[in-house]
Formats: structure tokens, C-alpha cells, sequence
């Protein structure tokens, strides 16, 4: 019996002895593990930081403009005839009186030659008649009749003027013409597209239009903004001088035309815009960057940075956002002016996390957006 209580002593002995073992082992590991971990650096993202600053901003809407000269005019003959010569040269610049296109006129020419020399022989009856007044051949009926005779050969001969003034056109303006395939010897019936013609003016207008709602906000003299492809890199303004006097029946739109000084050589006609109008007054708004502003399934959040212990620590904070100015967003609730957020880079963050953003940036003085 003895032997058998000795026997398990020392199995139980053992075990303790592994299992202490194993235990020291473990807590030997488990130190070095938080060693190495105190060791190792808290991760830090660098990220570029702004302070959310004071601005203004307001409701707006958007449309596709369309650029238009401030003169354009389609060549068309009025009389039907053979091209006999052509004064331009496709894509040209033509000066204001340059032949545009010339059209044989030798039939009515030699018929205006003979109607001015009717013209003459009727003025010579008629002063010869009028050189007999007092003397016992003069007769008032022939007076009248030379007089009228006179008249209507001036007439015919002025028809005739008219005629081969009208079969040589000129360019009423400095304007730029168009692409044409007509050629000296071709017959082109009344009415026939020649080219047209887009006046070279320092200004341009922009058409554009906007539904009814927003229509109501816009009045002659009212800015939009400009930009696109045909404006690269800039955004400019635009003075709004007409709107059309009815809406649209369609899509019940209404038609604007604003006038852009000074870009008339740079927007070519028939080519778009992107028009930005105000569809309210400007009021007061905390303003950051577009990549500031994150979305979640829980919504809109910006990562504000506070200095924990004398380190930039992330912190998500929610936000209201309002209407887009550019490159900046305005927030309504959620953020105060001078505060330091996470702009580019702002993706990587989670709360809590360690940031670095190299020197911090002193709060800029207020702007407003205009």
C-alpha cells in the first residue's frame, strides 16, 4: 500500500514538473513578446493636414452652354446664276466689303448699258422739249410725256443696278468664313447656302439654359461662371443680357444669353461650356477640402487631429456637409473654424490612430467665396 501511495506521489510530482515547466516557458515567451512590443514604434500615417477656416457659400445649379458669335450670317444668293468668281478662301479672315462671290453678270450688264442710254436720249428730249417753253411749238402733253419717258428710263436702268449689285456679295463684316466646295462656273439656284460667315469679335456669347425652378433666380445682369475644354485651367464669368420671353415647351427650360468680354477669339462658336449659376445668396459656412469629407454606411465624417500627450492623434468626428465651391466642400455642423483636419491622405485613418503631418499649419485668416 505504501509502495502504491509512492508511486502516485511521484507521478503527480512529475506532472507538476512538466506543467511548471511548460507555464515558465510560456511566461518567458509571453515577456519577450510584450518587450518586443513595447519596443516596436506606434504606427503613424503621414497625411497632409488644413485647418477648417470661415467662408461662404451657396446653392447652385449647372448647365451646358453653347458658344455663339456676336455676328454670324449665312451667305445665301437671292437671284439664281453662274459663279464667275469667288473672293476667300476657306477658313480665311475677310475684311468687312471683300467679295465673297461674284456671279455672272454680262446679260444684265449690257441691258443696264442700254437702259442708261435710253435714260440719256429721254434726258435729251426732255430738256430739248423744256428749252421750247414760250415759243409757239411748245406743247405741255409732250413736256409730260418726255418728262415721264425720262422717269421710267431712269427706273429700268436703277432695276437693272440693283440686279448686278445683288449678283456680287460682300462680307457686311470682319468675320471668319467657313468650309465651301463651290466653284467659278457653277449654277446655283436662288436661295443656295454659300458659306457662312462668324464675325472675329473680342466678345462671344454663351447660351445656355436652366429649368424653371432655378430660372427664377436669374434676371439680365445677373455672373455665371464659366469653364470646360474650350476655357483649360480657368474658370471665368460670363453677365447674363437676355433670357427668353417664354420656357421652353418641352422640358419647360428656360433660354439665357450671357455675353463673355474678352473671349471672343477663344471660344469657338458652336462648341460647349460648363456654366455654374448662383441660385442663392452667399451665407456663412465652414470650408475644407473635398478630400477631407469622408462617407461611411454611417455617413459623412472628417478626421479631425488633437494633440493627445503630445501626439497628432485621428479622432472621426460627423458632419453636415452643404454645397461644393471648387475644390472645397462646406460643412454646416460638426466642425468649427481652426481646426486641424485631415485632408489628403485622410483614406488611411481610422480613430485613434497616430498621424504625422510634418510642421502644422497656422490657421489661415477668413475668406469668402464670392
Amino acid at each position: 500500500m505504501f509502495r502504491r501511495v509512492i508511486a502516485w506521489l511521484s507521478v503527480i510530482f512529475a506532472i507538476a514538473a512538466v506543467a511548471g515547466g511548460l507555464g515558465f516557458y510560456k511566461y518567458n515567451e509571453i515577456q519577450v513578446a510584450i518587450a518586443a512590443a513595447q519596443a516596436t514604434p506606434e504606427p503613424v500615417e503621414a497625411v497632409v493636414s488644413v485647418r477648417a477656416r470661415e467662408g461662404k457659400w451657396s446653392t447652385s445649379t449647372r448647365a451646358i452652354g453653347s458658344v455663339v458669335a456676336l455676328r454670324q450670317v449665312e451667305i445665301k444668293n437671292e437671284i439664281a446664276g453662274v459663279i464667275s468668281e469667288i473672293g476667300f478662301t476657306s477658313g480665311a479672315v475677310v475684311e468687312k466689303g471683300a467679295l465673297i462671290v461674284k456671279f455672272d453678270t454680262r446679260q444684265e450688264e449690257a441691258a443696264l448699258a442700254a437702259s442708261e442710254a435710253d435714260a440719256r436720249l429721254a434726258k435729251l428730249t426732255l430738256d430739248r422739249r423744256e428749252g421750247l417753253r414760250g415759243s409757239a411749238a411748245f406743247s405741255p402733253q409732250e413736256l409730260d410725256r418726255s418728262r415721264e419717258e425720262f422717269a421710267a428710263a431712269t427706273a429700268r436702268a436703277l432695276n437693272l443696278q440693283v440686279v448686278v449689285e445683288k449678283k456680287r456679295i460682300v462680307a457686311p463684316f470682319r468675320a471668319r468664313v467657313g468650309i465651301t466646295n463651290w466653284q467659278p462656273g457653277a449654277f446655283l439656284d436662288a436661295g443656295t447656302l454659300i458659306v457662312t460667315l462668324q464675325g472675329t469679335d473680342d466678345d462671344a456669347y454663351v447660351d445656355f439654359s436652366l429649368p424653371q425652378d432655378a430660372a427664377a433666380a436669374i434676371r439680365p445682369g445677373s455672373t455665371v461662371n464659366m469653364s470646360g475644354a474650350v476655357v483649360p485651367g480657368h474658370e471665368t464669368t460670363a453677365s447674363v443680357i437676355a433670357e427668353d420671353n417664354s420656357a421652353d415647351g418641352s422640358n419647360r427650360s428656360v433660354r439665357f444669353r450671357a455675353v463673355a468680354k474678352g473671349l471672343g477669339e477663344r471660344l469657338r462658336p458652336g462648341t460647349f461650356v460648363d456654366v455654374t449659376v448662383r441660385t442663392s445668396e452667399p451665407r456663412a459656412a465652414i470650408m475644407v477640402p473635398l478630400a477631407a469629407v469622408r462617407r461611411s454606411p454611417n455617413g459623412q465624417h472628417v478626421f479631425v487631429l488633437v494633440d493627445e500627450q503630445g501626439k497628432l492623434r485621428a479622432r472621426e468626428r460627423p458632419v453636415q456637409t452643404g454645397a461644393v465651391e471648387g475644390d472645397e466642400i462646406a460643412v454646416d455642423k460638426g466642425l468649427a473654424a481652426g481646426e486641424l483636419v485631415a485632408a489628403s491622405g485622410s483614406f488611411k485613418l481610422r480613430d485613434g490612430l497616430l498621424v504625422d503631418i510634418g510642421e502644422t499649419p497656422a490657421a489661415p485668416a477668413a475668406v469668402g467665396v464670392n
